[in-house]
Formats: C-alpha cells, structure tokens, sequence
C-alpha cells in the first residue's frame, strides 16, 4: 500500500561529520570518486547474487559551454537498488547499517562530503527489482541549515517492477566546480583521473597484453557522458622475459603474495585491530570478526623508462589511493634521512607495480596511507626491505645484502643500456627510449600491434644482432661476392654446388628463359635479408609533407639500381620511404658511420627532390635526424654509461681485494688511496676506513684511475680472466705491453668521462661510448 510508505525520513549526522566536511577540499574527480565508490560496492555485490548482471556506472557532466550553478552531475548504477529504510541508512552521514569491510566506500560520510562539495542539491532515486515505485530523496542543504530539520522528504515515482538501480543527481553546483567544468579539458581530464584510480576494477584479467593476467582485475564498466572510462593499463613486459642476474634468471614481472597473520576488522568502518576489541573505538560498532590479512600484487619492469613515469601504485579493495609512489625507492637511513637509490641512469625508471593494502588504513580523503601506521611499515620492509637496494652499499653498513623483491629488480634491471642484457630496446646505436615512450602511447590507446612486447623484444634483438655483426651465414654470402668481384664465382660454395656432376645428358645448347624480376620482386628479396632499424617505421616530417620512414640494414644481398652495385637503395611510394643499406658498405665497415646516418645523407637528394624542399640538403638531414632524439649524443649520457660501467668494475674487483687486501692496496698511488677515503666519506661519512682498508673494501670506492693504477703496475693481479679478460702470463714482453697499454688507454678514457671538464664535441663523445663498450667487453665473468 503506498499509504505505508514512510513520507520522510531523518538524515542527522554524528556531531563529528559537520566539522569534517567543513575541513576536507575534494577535487571534480575525487568527489565523483566517492560516489563510485558505493556504486561499485554495490555492484560487486549485485554481480555475486545476479551472475547475469552486466555492471555499469554512468556518470553524466554538463559541458563547458551550458555549465552553471543550475547545471547537473549525475552518477547512476544498475545495482539492486534501496528501500526507503536502506536509503535511509545510507545518506545519515556517520553511520551505515551494511557492513562496510572489505567495500571501496571506507567511510559513512563519503556520500555527504562528496555531494556537498559537488552542489547544494542532492536528488538520490533509488528502486529495487519487484517494486513498482521509485523512492526520491532530495537533500537541500540550504532549506535544511535555514529550517534547522534533518527531515528529508520523500517522494515516489511509478517504474517497471523489473527496473533497478540508483541515480544520484547534484545541482546547485559551488562555484569552483563551476569554474572547473567550464574548461574544455574538464571531461577528459576527469575521466584520465577516473582510469587511472580504477584501473584495477576496470581492467579485464584476459585483455591480451602482455601481463594481463598477472595484473589481474574485475572487469566493471564505468562511463562519462556515454563515452567508456579506459583504464590506465600498465605497459610491461611479458612474465616469461627474463634476465639473469646471479646466475639465475629474474622475471621480468612477478607477483606478491605476503600471508600476515589474522586480525581482527570492524566490519561496520573497515579499521583493524591485532587484538581482539568488543566494540570499535573508531565507529563503536560491536560487529567484528576475526578476518585473514595478505600483501598481494606484483613487481614489474615497464616496457620504456621515463623520468616520471614510473613507479607503484597502492591499492585499498581494488581503488588505487596512491598512484606511481616512488617512496620505495628511497632508503630511510640510521638517523631518519633518506637517499635516493632509483632510478640511477638517466634520472628515467621502469620499475612499475602495484601492491594491495586491503589492511591498512587510509585518510579521509583517500588520497594516501598512514605511512605511519605499522601496517604500512611492515609492507616496505616485505616489499622494499629495510636494507639499500645497492648489494655494496648494503654489505658496507649493514654486513649483507638486501633480499626483498624490490632489491631484486633493482639489481637485475638498473641499467638502461640497450640489448635484451637488461630488455632495453635500441636502434644498433644506443637505447631508443623516445621510441619506446611512443609505442607506450599507442599500446594504451588499444593498438592491437603494440598490446603485447613483441615489437619491444625484437628492437632488443635488433640491437643485439647489430652489435655483434652479421651471422656466419650472411658473411659466408659476403665471401661469395667477393669471389664474384674477383671473377672466381666458379669457387665459392654455391657456384660448387651448382656444378651437375652427373652423366645427364648435356641440354647446354637448349635457351633457357629467364624471366626479369619486378621491382616488387626485387624489394621483397632485399627485405627478406634485412633487419629494420628499430626506431623508424613512423612519420616524419619533409617539407610539407609526412610520410613513413622505415631504414632497413641488409646483408648478404647485393642492392642495386640499374644493374649497377650500389651501397643503398631507396624506395618511395603511397607516402611511404624505405630506404635499404649495406651493413657492408664502406661509410660502416671502413668509417664507422651509423646505418641511419649512411641512409639519410645518401637518400637526402632523392628526398629533396621528390617533396620539393627548398631547404639545402644539410638542413633536410639535420630536420629529418632532430625527430629521432634518441639518436643524439649528449656528456650527460655518456656520464651515466661511464659511472655505470665504474660500479661494474669496483664490484667485480671487491671480490679480488678480499682474498689479498694489502696486496691491491700497496700497489696503488698515494693519490689514488686519498680519493679513493675521499669517495667513502662523500658516499657515507660514518665509514669505517681503516676496517675498509683491512678486509678489501676499499675497491669498491676507487676512481677510475686507482684501476688504471693497478693494471699498468700489477696487471698480473687484475689480467688473464681475474678482473680483465686481457690475455697477458703467457705472452712475451713487447706483447705484454702492448696489451697493458691498450686497456690502459681504455680505463684513460674512462677516468675522462668520470671526472674533470665535460666533452660537448659529438664525435668525441661517440669515441668515448664506443671506449665504454670495448671496456665493458673486457671486463671478466663473475
């Protein structure tokens, strides 16, 4: 009977929420966020009695050009709806009859704050599937402050008995949101933040890319203005890449599992407590249950590094409260200071994760843990560990080595050095992180070419495969051109091959027709010998126009154009440029000139030409080469490459100066012992020198010159496979030398770039990477 349906009901906070809303400034998305929040906890709960539910939460935002105070900001679901006494329960700010563990909405008076930030007006209708009327509430803060009565009345509307849901509406908008809303950026903005603090419940555990299902997710549906909110996904690598580090291999995306023991939760507000309590001291509710408590979540490697973005996000019941935390990155010394350990290269970092703190408790406004809390300082010990990531940072003040899984994937994966060593894609030359940060964007904006790391992992083997030169088979090809060029094609092993030894009869005097090749033909068999390099294949702007680029190396195919053997050839088509290059050719082999490099000054004429540039054609190279940043050379880069390099050495020699401190240690110049004391003090001022002295220590703070030190006095200790792969016992005098001044002029190179004045000269910063990489080559197996 409608007579029985109540016309009011009492929606009277608790003394403390007044004061609370008056302090809290939510932002546009943080206030729909609350609103969410109890969507989806309803959601969640619908799905589970209704497995034929299709979830979804739409949220309605009036658009730059009609907002006003009168404007509207709606947020309905489709969940199971509110009886007059439920909706009750839920707009009393401070209280809630169902039980709030384990749901996103962690506080009563998240409804009442958030609206009233949002407007002056909240319409909440509400109607459950088998009721034949709709039951509106309007809340008016303005009547209610003015009338002094939390009596809100209510209304009913007819519906169809299979309609359900809630629709909560906001007018009366406050100035700032109003102020907010009139920017045309607003709804993307909004719904950017949306993704990225619902990734989780929004993302699908099958997805297809790469990780998707070590991420996880539940799979809601939330909207802004008809238009689905994506997820932030996380662009990582595939769990089954691996590098080794120490022996074994490290994943390149692991998950966290971390039992705790049980606890006891409020099941009315979500707090915990290690003991048992009878009644809550935060909401005095008597509902609490013992309850299992885990750290779950994973560790990641991103598929590109940035100075930015990276980092963990923290998760309470699937919302992201906090979003790419670098905190973990930090080690909180003996006397509470902090030093930053990651990222080291670069200044850019890939470590990426995220870590569920069902547990622990956050601030009102969600928009951090209690750090404080010993919850959340358990979680940085299992996860981070209270060690330095650095192993000889940690062995020198603690006497061992952090072991958590942060530590791991820190070491296996500090460097940003291209090649699969560390799973960096390159370009043959140097990393492409620009390219990569590029395929990042297009992964996210659902490009089915770049959803798993394939296209990342081949630019890791390109660069492998032009580093180490061409495979056997394309230099025996090699072999047989010059046998060719020399007139003898008769010798090589597919002109032997070909010779018919058999007693066939002799068709010699029959033609044999030869059909041309196309020019299709003929780019197909350039291709199929060819390996792209890895940063082209995009757009890039010519004059006026922007075709694709694509730089194909070749080997063992000989290109052509009018018959006539040349070093490159180019094609250009529908928009699109390919150019190929002889890795053989005598600007690489001879000169050392990079492909790309070779490619475009060759090309540039043609290019010229074909889009009508009227710039000189060093002016076309030089504006093709400044869209592919990652192609220049800077001292910076080469700073990090060679402090990277010096950390690898030091580490490698500790093990030596161990076994035979004093040894090592008398066979250093006075002034390389003085800067190497000077390095331990600037690196940690409570250092024990003497003790470093004493057990070998001290290797791991010489400069590059206390190397070089010890090479050209003692290469006995340090060559034929001990510090350095350099043969040296068994070689007579004159060779001996020759081999300690070529690594001695290597490690020369490397005291350059690890002090004194910077090098800005590109070419004498190339020389210097190119030292760096035959240094590194020489340094010896662990």
């Amino acid at each position: 009977m409608i007579g029985a349906r109540p016309s009011t009901i009492n929606v009277m906070p608790s003394p403390r929420i007044l004061e609370m809303i008056a302090e809290v400034d939510l932002q546009l998305h943080q206030c729909l966020g609350e609103l969410i929040d109890n969507a989806l906890d309803e959601l969640v709960e619908a799905s589970t009695e209704d497995r034929t539910l299709e979830p979804r939460i739409d949220i309605t935002l009036p658009v730059s050009r009609t907002v006003g105070r009168s404007s509207a900001i709606s947020v309905e679901d489709n969940g199971r709806g509110m009886s007059p006494t439920q909706l009750q329960e839920a707009l009393s700010a401070g209280t809630s009859g169902k039980q709030r563990f384990g749901s996103l909405g962690l506080f009563g008076m998240g409804f009442n704050i958030a609206t009233a930030r949002l407007g002056t007006i909240t319409e909440v209708r509400t109607g459950r599937s088998g009721d034949d009327r709709w039951v509106i509430a309007t809340l008016d803060l303005t009547a209610m402050r003015r009338q002094s009565t939390y009596e809100v009345p209510l209304r009913y509307e007819r519906k169809a008995r299979e309609e359900h849901g809630t629709l909560v509406t906001v007018t009366g908008l406050r100035e700032d949101m109003v102020i907010r809303l009139k920017s045309t950026r607003a709804i993307k903005e909004t719904s950017g933040h949306l993704g990225r603090i619902y990734t989780y419940m929004l993302r699908d555990p099958q997805g297809g890319h790469s990780g998707a299902e070590l991420m996880g997710g539940a799979n809601q549906r939330l909207y802004v203005n008809k238009r689905a909110v994506s997820p932030h996904l996380p662009c990582i690598w595939d769990p089954n890449r691996s590098v080794t580090y120490k022996g074994s291999a490290t994943q390149a995306a692991t998950r966290i599992n971390i039992p705790l023991t049980n606890a006891h939760a409020c099941m009315n507000c979500g707090r915990w407590y290690t003991s048992a309590y009878n009644v809550c001291i935060e909401c005095e509710s008597t509902d609490i249950e013992e309850r299992e408590r885990r750290i779950l979540g994973w560790l990641g490697i991103q598929r590109y590094a940035d100075k930015s973005d990276f980092g963990l996000t923290f998760l309470r019941h699937g919302r992201a409260i906090t979003y790419q935390d670098k905190s973990l990155f930090s080690w909180e010394t003996p006397d509470g200071d902090y030093e930053l350990e990651y990222p080291i290269e670069l200044g850019m970092g890939r470590i990426v994760g995220e870590i569920h703190l069902d547990h622990a408790p956050v601030n009102v406004r969600k928009s951090n843990f209690d750090t404080s809390s010993h919850e959340w300082r358990f979680m940085v010990d299992k996860v981070r560990g209270p060690e330095p990531l650095r192993p000889q940072h940690a062995k020198r003040l603690v006497g061992h080595e952090n072991t958590s899984p942060m530590s791991r994937f820190f070491n296996a994966y500090r460097e940003n050095k291209a090649g699969l060593r560390y799973l960096v894609p390159g370009n043959g030359e140097s990393s492409i992180h620009e390219a990569t940060k590029a395929w990042g964007a297009k992964f996210r904006n659902g490009d089915p070419d770049y959803l798993t790391d394939e296209k990342w992992y081949q630019a890791a083997v390109d660069h492998d495969r032009f580093q180490s030169g061409p495979t056997p088979a394309a230099k025996l090809q090699d072999d047989d051109a010059w046998l060719q060029d020399e007139g003898l094609s008769h010798l090589s092993e597919r002109g032997m091959g070909s010779l018919d030894m058999s007693d066939k009869d002799d068709k010699s005097d029959e033609p044999e027709l030869i059909r041309p090749e196309t020019e299709q033909e003929r780019f197909t068999r350039y291709q199929s010998a060819a390996t792209l390099l890895s940063d082209t294949d995009r757009h890039v702007r010519i004059g006026d126009a922007q075709p694709v680029l694509r730089v194909y190396v070749t080997s063992g195919v000989e290109l052509t154009k009018d018959g006539q053997k040349q070093a490159y050839v180019v094609r250009i088509v529908a928009g699109e440029i390919e150019i190929y290059v002889d890795r053989s050719a005598t600007l690489i082999a001879r000169y050392g000139w990079s492909p790309m490099n070779v490619a475009l000054v060759c090309a540039a004429p043609q290019l010229k030409n074909v889009y009508r540039v009227e710039e000189p054609i060093d002016q076309l190279i030089t504006m093709i080469l400044g869209q592919f940043p990652d192609r220049r050379v800077d001292a910076t880069a080469v700073r990090a490459r060679a402090d990277s390099l010096l950390d690898d050495i030091r580490e490698r020699l500790a093990d030596l100066t161990a076994k035979d401190p004093s040894t090592y240690w008398n066979t250093l110049s006075s002034e390389s012992r003085r800067a190497a004391e000077a390095n331990a003090v600037s690196i940690a001022p409570y250092v024990d020198w003497s003790g470093a002295v004493e057990n070998g220590e001290y290797a791991r703070y010489l400069s590059a010159q206390g190397i070089l030190d010890l090479v050209t006095d003692s290469p006995d200790l340090v060559l034929d496979g001990a510090l350095f792969k350099t043969t040296y016992t068994s070689l007579g005098e004159d060779t001996r030398a020759d081999q300690v001044a070529r690594l001695g002029a290597l490690l020369a190179d490397l005291r350059r770039m690890t002090g004194g004045t910077p090098v800005f000269q590109t070419l004498e910063l190339s020389r210097l990477l190119l030292t760096a990489d035959l240094l590194e080559a020489e340094i010896a197996a662990t």
